[in-house]
């Protein structure tokens, strides 16, 4: 933040030359200082970030159209709003967001993330993400629906028993070559 400044002209005079100026700034502060950590500034952020955070809103959607659409003009669209992510740099939401391909029921997106955090993050996100599908597809009748199936998370392996488990369900030709092989886990 720039402050103003106040400038004072002071002319000197010596005998036997000509008048000389001397400029002499003086800064004077006319706000105070907030901490980072008052109520007010707090205040002040938030606010900030409300006005960063406004998206389109569509009030009155019963004159708007309801274009229908094909499962992959979703997906296209889909990847394109992960793409514009990952450009910003948000590239967690992205993430979260292509953990599932959406799947149109109508005019309800439905889409099954394996835990709660990423339904909480996605429908944190949801009008910015809507708001793009509802544009590029014309329809503004859309709506989204997040599911959470905890058997749908992926299991990682950790041991290297956990791993070999893993690969011998992918390959079951890895039980002969540890065999053949004479390996040890």
């Amino acid at each position: 933040m720039e402050l103003p400044e106040k400038v004072e002209q002071i002319t000197v005079v010596k005998p036997s030359e000509k008048p000389v100026e001397v400029v002499k700034p003086t800064v004077t502060t006319s706000r105070r200082r907030r901490s980072g950590l008052s109520l007010k500034s707090l205040k002040i952020e938030s606010n900030a970030a409300a006005k960063k955070e406004e998206t389109p809103t569509f009030e009155n959607t019963k004159s708007l159209p309801e274009t229908t659409f094909s499962d992959e003009e979703l997906q296209v669209h889909w990847k394109s709003y992960i793409d514009i992510l990952i450009s910003h740099g948000e590239k967690i939401i992205a993430s979260i967001i292509n953990t599932d391909l959406p799947k149109a029921e109508g005019s309800i997106i439905k889409i099954t993330l394996p835990n709660e955090m990423m339904k909480v993050e996605i429908l944190r996100h949801q009008s910015k993400l809507l708001a793009h599908l509802k544009e590029n597809l014309n329809n503004y009748h859309l709506k989204l629906d997040v599911a959470v199936n905890e058997q749908s998370a992926k299991k990682l392996a950790y041991t290297p028993l956990d791993k070999y488990k893993k690969l011998r369900e992918k390959n079951s030709l890895l039980d002969k070559l540890k065999a053949k092989f004479d390996l040890d886990l």
